[in-house]
């Protein structure tokens, strides 16, 4: 999930080239495709949809990380 989650992050700041985000998270552009994919089939909906909420949330969690996503159990 947190590959995800970076990807996604990666793909609203890129403005959504598949491109830019394969040269800065060092992976094959196919792969971001894919996860882009996955990502918008967990949502339920595209990542275009409510982008600056998504953007928000994805930034609070890439800064709050352990905070947020901590294991409690």
């Amino acid at each position: 999930m947190e590959r995800l989650r970076e990807t996604a992050l990666a793909f609203m700041r890129a403005g959504g080239s598949p491109t830019r985000v394969a040269k800065e998270l060092y992976v094959h552009p196919n792969t971001v495709t894919y996860r882009i994919r996955r990502v918008e089939e967990l949502l339920g909906r595209r990542l275009g949809e409510r982008p600056v909420e998504l953007l928000c949330a994805l930034t609070l969690a890439d800064t709050l990380d352990s905070a947020v996503f901590a294991d409690d159990g």
